[in-house]
């Protein structure tokens, strides 16, 4: 098993190949990683914030027993930008037609090409580190997508993506998920950081160059989203021709829809047609407009911590009523997850399942990310025209990777003029084969821990909260409980 790791700083230099490598090869917790870093500055290597960035992750792929790639994109494009129509001028007067000369105005150097190419074939994953520019990737990152694309090179590959900016917030999250989108797009599946906080992948702050050295928390993120790429891969790359045995389940959680169930008549439609294709799958749909499902009480303990045999914790609404846990029961028996939604004309027909289901699902996520590895994705029914809910499936990822998932791309299904231009088959039959070799590669691989059981803190001495369920009321008994665990 293999993991890229492409570096996106303009700065960065084949000089420092061998610098960035050692400093990947670090052993050890991340505060020997950072003494690392800083002696190999002090020694006078001029590392850029994304270099060490890259190190870093590769330090989380490697201490899963992977092997480590490295490849800076800046070696791949000249400092000057050429126009469009000097391009063309120079293409006319060689007679010969490059595809990849059509790319922007930057030109390329194309004897470096073929490594790249190489490399990325021989990888199971692929780990982008970024400088942040105004909540986005560089310039080098960002043309390293329109070759893949052109080439679909990142088709089946393991995706995540780590970015520094000068600010704490300073658009790192919005340049890591712009990444994960396009990715997606091109057939990859994308993953965060992992455990202990599971988001958008590495996300550090260093403004002047080396001063990400001093941001161990944005440093572990990084070293996470390598941890997460390198044990996903070895999931997905471990059988990728599954035998006929292996047969899946797939959850489709229809959280949107019309008082006459457009939505969901469709998918029964669709999913019998993909389950006569393919017969080794069972569709499971979950019609949420015709549940009940409680908004979040807020507590100050969530979950309720496990009693007498239960191995797991629980959320304080108990209404028998309320959907959660039978829904939660289902997904964790489930191979895949699809979060379905509706993006129609007369948007005040739809009846909202998705926010409520998305909030109340913390505590599922906080009871040790009982969601795992759980393979997932966004479905939307699109009429063309219709825009109050088109970014359904952009939700769903930044949403829904939170629960340390791995996220597929999304099947987006169009309408125009009452005409189905896309209706989403084979796009669910990719999705369904994608589980299917997931599930086989997970067997005798164990889960990872995800140590992540939040009790909750309200500034008050710790209290177990006991909420029940009376004619639509909230009754919530406080009783005294052991000291709180703050994660």
């Amino acid at each position: 098993m293999r993991v890229l790791t492409l570096c996106g700083s303009i700065r960065a230099h084949t000089s420092q190949h061998d610098a960035v490598m050692e400093l990947a090869h670090t052993k050890g917790p991340i505060s020997e990683f950072i003494r690392k870093g800083k002696s190999l500055v002090c020694a006078g290597l001029t590392l850029s914030n994304s270099e060490i960035l890259a190190a870093a992750t590769m330090k989380g792929v490697y201490s899963k027993g992977a092997d480590i790639d490295y490849f800076p994109l800046v070696v791949l494009f000249h400092h000057k930008e050429s126009s469009v129509l000097d391009i063309r001028c120079r293409l006319r007067k060689e007679s010969a037609v490059d595809e990849l000369a059509y790319l922007d105005t930057l030109t390329i150097v194309e004897e470096k090409l073929e490594g790249l190419y190489t490399k990325i074939a021989k990888a199971d994953g692929v780990i982008l580190s970024t400088p942040v520019y105004f909540g986005d990737r560089s310039s080098v990152a960002n043309k390293f997508f329109q070759i893949t694309a052109r080439k679909s090179l990142l088709q089946n590959k393991i995706f995540g993506v780590a970015s520094v900016g000068a600010k704490r917030n300073g658009g790192q999250e919005t340049c890591n998920i712009y990444s994960m989108i396009e990715t997606l797009n091109q057939g990859a599946l994308v993953v965060g950081n992992g455990p202990p906080t599971s988001q958008y992948g590495g996300t550090a702050v260093g403004e002047n160059q080396g001063d990400v050295l001093e941001d161990e928390l944005g440093l572990d993120t990084a070293f996470g989203v390598g941890i997460k790429v390198a044990h996903v891969s070895e999931m997905y790359s471990k059988e990728k021709h599954p035998t006929s045995q292996i047969r899946i389940r797939v959850d489709i959680l229809v959280t949107m829809d019309t008082s006459g169930r457009f939505l969901a008549k469709y998918l029964k439609d669709l999913t019998s047609r993909v389950a006569k294709i393919i017969p080794w799958v069972e569709f499971v749909i979950h019609e949420l407009i015709d549940s009940t499902i409680y908004r979040c009480l807020g507590c100050t303990i969530c979950p309720v911590p496990p009693e007498g045999s239960e191995k797991t914790t629980k959320c304080t609404i108990k209404d028998p009523e309320d959907c959660l846990e039978k829904l939660r029961i289902s997904l964790r028996g489930s191979d895949c997850a699809i979060i379905a939604g509706l993006n129609i004309l007369d948007y005040e027909k739809i009846i909202f399942r998705y926010q409520v289901l998305t909030e109340r699902m913390r505590y599922i996520r906080r009871s040790n990310f009982e969601l795992t590895d759980l393979l997932i994705t966004g479905l939307c029914y699109n009429q063309f025209g219709a825009t109050m809910n088109s970014i359904h499936s952009i939700k769903t990822l930044t949403s829904y990777i939170r629960h340390n998932t791995t996220i597929y791309k999304p099947i987006d299904i169009f309408e125009y003029k009452r005409r189905i231009l896309n209706d989403g088959e084979t796009s669910l039959l990719e999705l369904c084969n994608a589980a299917r070799r997931m599930k086989a590669g997970k067997q005798g691989i164990p889960r990872p821990e995800s140590p992540y059981v939040a009790y909750g803190y309200s500034g008050e001495p710790a209290k177990k909260i006991v909420a029940r369920q009376k004619g639509g009321c909230v009754i919530i008994k406080r009783q005294k409980r052991m000291p709180v665990v703050l994660l």
